[in-house]
């Protein structure tokens, strides 16, 4: 018999996602990435594999009332988290669920594209980034952030 505590989580993954990683991780790393793409207010922003959608949230409290965001990704179980955090914030986003290999978006009608920690995950990456550059305006920009240089294969070790 083990004298050592079992780790147990409750809820499902995207709830636990939210509240553990979120707050010590993601979220610090959500407000650099919003600073880093120097977002203003009035912009259309789409945040890609947006998970629970913290910087969708974060985002959405730089580009204010006059602005707009979308999330987009794969798993409707984090769209549904994401949904449940941002109306509990009173952040108003659009949530969707689609590929970032073909983006459901139309062309040029976003000032800026964001995507924590989704690029090196994605199965064709040199296909994403073209989606990001379709849904960019002309003077718009792309802000990325991954766990190390993408041309290394995904995973931890």
């Amino acid at each position: 018999m083990s004298t050592h505590p079992q780790w147990q989580f409750v809820g499902n993954a995207p709830e636990n996602y939210e509240r553990y990683l979120v707050p010590s991780i993601f979220g610090p790393w959500a407000n650099d990435l919003v600073e880093v793409a120097a977002l203003q207010p009035g912009e259309r922003v789409v945040d890609i594999a947006c998970g629970t959608g913290i910087v969708a949230r974060t985002a959405a409290r730089r580009v204010g009332a006059d602005g707009s965001i979308v999330g987009l990704d794969l798993s409707m179980p984090m769209l549904e988290a994401a949904r449940s955090a941002a109306t509990a914030e009173g952040v108003s986003i659009e949530w969707r669920e689609g590929s970032a290999v073909k983006l459901p978006l139309v062309d040029a009608a976003f000032d800026a594209v964001l995507c924590q920690q989704g690029l090196q995950f994605f199965p064709d990456r040199p296909a994403a980034l073209d989606e990001m550059h379709r849904v960019l305006r002309p003077s718009g920009r792309v802000a990325l952030s991954v766990w190390r240089g993408i041309d290394r294969s995904p995973g931890f070790d």
